[in-house]
C-alpha cells in the first residue's frame, strides 16, 4: 500500500492523506437565499433544485484526471439547465440504460469554485451516466484554468495542494 501522506506547501504541515473530492451542497443561487426565501421560493434535494419554478438545477461531477494515476480530483457541483432538460433527466433518473438513451445536454455551472477564477455560469455539457452515478459535467470553455485542467489533468502534488487549500478555507 502506497503512503499517501504529504507535506503541504501552503501550510507546511504533514497530512496523513488527501481527500480527492469536494462538493457544493447546493447551487450558489440557492445557497445565497435567506432561510425564509428558501422555504418560500424553492425546493431542494440532494441532486435537484428549483427556485421560483423558473430556475432549474441538477447536481453532477466535474472530474480532473490525476496524471500517472487512476484517481481523479472530483468536484461535486451544480448546473443550471432549461426546464425541459431538468424534466427529461428527472423522468429518467432511475431508468436502467438512461446513459444510452438521453443526453447529452447543455447547462451552465452554478457554483463559484474559490480556487479558480470565473467559474460561475461557465458553459458545460452534461453527460448522463448509469443509475446510481451523478451526471458528468464537461466544461466547454477552452481558456478557463479549470477547463484546461479538466482536459489536460493535474499532478498528484497539485491535487494535494488543492485539497489542503480547500480544507483550510472550509475551516474559515
Amino acid at each position: 500500500m502506497q503512503d499517501r501522506s504529504f507535506v503541504c506547501s501552503s501550510c507546511g504541515r504533514q497530512h496523513a492523506g488527501v481527500p480527492l473530492s469536494f462538493a457544493a451542497d447546493y447551487p450558489d443561487p440557492y445557497a445565497n437565499l435567506s432561510l425564509d426565501d428558501r422555504d418560500a421560493r424553492s425546493i431542494a434535494g440532494s441532486d435537484q433544485c428549483i427556485i421560483d419554478q423558473r430556475e432549474f438545477y441538477i447536481r453532477g461531477c466535474l472530474e480532473l484526471p490525476i496524471l500517472g494515476a487512476d484517481d481523479v480530483f472530483l468536484w461535486g457541483i451544480w448546473a443550471r439547465v432549461k426546464e425541459e432538460v431538468f424534466d427529461e433527466i428527472d423522468d429518467h433518473w432511475e431508468s436502467q440504460g438512461k446513459e444510452n438513451s438521453i443526453g447529452p445536454y447543455k447547462g451552465r455551472l452554478a457554483n463559484a469554485l474559490s480556487i479558480y477564477p470565473n467559474t460561475m455560469n461557465q458553459r458545460l455539457e452534461i453527460q448522463i451516466r448509469p443509475v446510481g452515478s451523478r451526471p458528468l459535467f464537461i466544461l466547454e470553455e477552452l481558456d478557463n484554468p479549470l477547463s484546461v485542467e479538466q482536459r489536460n489533468g493535474i499532478t498528484r502534488k497539485q491535487a494535494e495542494e488543492y485539497a489542503c487549500l480547500l480544507l483550510r478555507l472550509a475551516k474559515g
